[in-house]
């Protein structure tokens, strides 16, 4: 669930209201009440007799529960779902999954025995109850990307699986996700809770009453949290930003808030972040929040956290924000070794925004630059002293920390750790399966678009073979042109792709994987071929450089000219 943390976390669907709501999993019942508890830490208490809810500690909520027998669905060995039920008959099930290509439908068991059930078969069991003779079975579908709402409550005989009656929430039930179904053992009263809510259903199916969950602002205290109403309403994700932003002046936030024009909240979507903001008036257009929303700066960067488990959310949070303030102090962030190695491309595109958007000093702070460049240099050297067979994980390490860093350095406006990667490639010895061919593999798809990398990139696919070159052939492929791109066009360029096309023309320099020659072979003539369209790089490659090639070389040159396939 997303109650703890919501983030963009969802691959293949856009984030929901109710993925940042709590998962009940759990209801538990005494003479008096009936709790509801969420495994993140959401206790509710209803009142039988005000019928209300109040939320409540943990501490509070085992004071007045009874033990608990545990959540609705419990996961056991081989695929097994156990469904506990209060008369204690054992009720088993295997999860549906109707998705990617496969086709595994759901079964059920009931006291070790195969038994009929009357929901879909790419549907799954989310939760099972046993009263009056009925078997009640809650459902929810399972796929790629992650469960979604299904049909609500089967209840179908317990004796012979027939179907008795469907409640969803076209009968008021509050969701068509179930987590938990328990019959109340002190009153004639069946309990469910859903993706959405909370119901109580009277013994014969009946939806009696519905009540929703959401977030807002608390306005008795004035902060965010968790509520019930017995009617739909959307999550305010100002106040669940908020409480996950953890700030240490919560009422001063809340007033920030305030501040917003409310046309312009729900620009903060429900994975935190922007979400349909089409109003512009920021500094960088779409690329941030509106303006507006920068009266919450002073308290996101007061809790930002740059330690390498916190990095990534710190910048996914903040780089929403058009302010020269934020911009700056990411941008002095971002050569750091935990921004190199933790936060993937989302830093490299939060940067590009700032300087797109004008927000971005183009000169980097001196003692930025000079700490990242310490950490690159140190990275290289550990490289040579590991040689080739060092400790792997210290040599994959080491690559991330010199790739990442050098192209940090490089989108803060600083080209000396690119420089220093030229001179680690044409210094390496090269060869096949070395560490180094691995890192430049790398360095070349990471630098791709920086044109500071070209001799890097000429020294690496001269001296290395096989599949690690194809990234370094790529940079120098002109096939398509792109006006971005200064320095890829040249008879020194064009020589190093001839010999890299003459090497992987002999798959036994790979000798453990002599297919890899084959790619390469291709990458590398491709690139080639684009340099030799140019006629002037072409004269002025058969002038000054074809002489001094070797015999292979310009023979491979001669057949790449003539322009049939080798």
């Amino acid at each position: 669930m997303l109650f703890a943390a919501s983030g963009p976390v969802h691959a293949c669907r856009e984030a929901t209201d109710w993925d940042v709501l709590p998962d009940f999993n759990e209801i538990n019942f005494t003479t008096s009440t009936v709790g509801f508890a969420d495994p993140g830490g959401v206790y509710f208490i209803f009142d039988r007799k005000t019928r209300g809810f109040s939320r409540v500690t943990g501490d509070e909520y085992r004071r007045v529960m009874p033990p608990s027998a545990g959540p609705a669905r419990k996961e056991g060995a081989n695929g097994v779902v156990l469904l506990p039920v209060l008369d204690g008959t054992v009720v088993e099930a295997g999860d549906a999954y109707c998705s990617e290509g496969v086709d595994q439908k759901h079964w059920l068991k009931i006291k070790g025995r195969e038994a009929k059930d009357q929901v879909r078969p790419c549907a799954s069991i989310s939760a099972a109850e046993i009263r009056d003779g009925e078997l009640w079975l809650g459902t929810r579908r399972d796929g790629e990307c992650g469960e979604w709402p299904s049909d609500g409550i089967v209840a179908q005989s317990l004796e012979d699986g027939a179907l008795v009656r469907t409640i969803s929430d076209k009968e008021g039930l509050s969701g068509n996700l179930v987590r938990a179904i328990r019959s109340d053992p002190f009153a004639p009263r069946v309990w469910t809770a859903t993706h959405l809510g909370i119901s109580e259903l009277s013994a014969a199916g009946e939806v009696l009453a519905s009540w929703y969950l959401y977030e807002d602002y608390d306005e008795t205290t004035g902060l965010p949290a968790v509520m019930l109403s017995t009617a739909p309403r959307r999550t305010n994700f100002l106040a669940v930003f908020q409480r996950e932003l953890g700030t240490r002046d919560p009422a001063g936030f809340a007033a920030a808030v305030k501040r917003i024009p409310p046309e312009l909240r729900s620009c903060l979507g429900p994975d935190g972040r922007r979400w349909d903001c089409r109003y512009g008036g920021s500094a960088g257009g779409d690329r941030f929040l509106p303006e507006e929303f920068n009266v919450l700066v002073p308290f996101v960067v007061e809790a930002a956290d740059f330690s390498p488990d916190k990095v990534w959310m710190t910048y996914f949070r903040l780089c929403m924000f058009g302010d020269k303030g934020v911009a700056g102090l990411l941008a002095e962030k971002y050569a750091g070794e935990a921004v190199a190695t933790r936060t993937g491309s989302l830093a490299t595109q939060c940067l590009y925004d700032y300087r797109q958007a004008g927000l971005l000093k183009e000169k980097p702070p001196e003692a930025t630059v000079k700490a990242a460049l310490g950490r690159v240099s140190r990275a290289l050297a550990l490289l040579n002293a590991l040689g080739p067979d060092g400790d792997h994980m210290k040599i994959f390490e080491a690559h991330g920390v010199a790739v990442e860093g050098a192209d940090a350095l490089a989108e803060i406006g600083s080209p000396k750790g690119i420089e220093l990667l030229n001179r680690y490639f044409i210094r390496s010895k090269g060869g096949v399966n070395d560490p180094d061919a691995l890192m430049f593999d790398g360095a070349a798809q990471t630098l791709h678009h920086r044109d500071d990398f070209l001799p890097g990139a000429m020294a690496g696919i001269e001296k290395f073979y096989g599949a690690p070159i194809v990234q370094g052939c790529m940079f120098l492929d002109l096939t398509y042109p792109d006006g971005a791109k200064k320095n890829r066009l040249g008879p020194a360029q064009l020589r190093s792709l001839i010999i890299a096309v003459e090497n992987a023309s002999h798959p036994e320099y790979i000798p453990h994987q002599p297919s890899q020659a084959a790619g390469a072979y291709s990458a590398c003539r491709q690139a080639a071929l684009s340099q030799l369209k140019d006629a002037a790089v072409r004269e002025e490659f058969y002038r000054t450089v074809y002489p001094s090639l070797s015999p292979a070389q310009r023979k491979t040159a001669d057949l790449l000219a003539a322009g049939p396939p080798l």
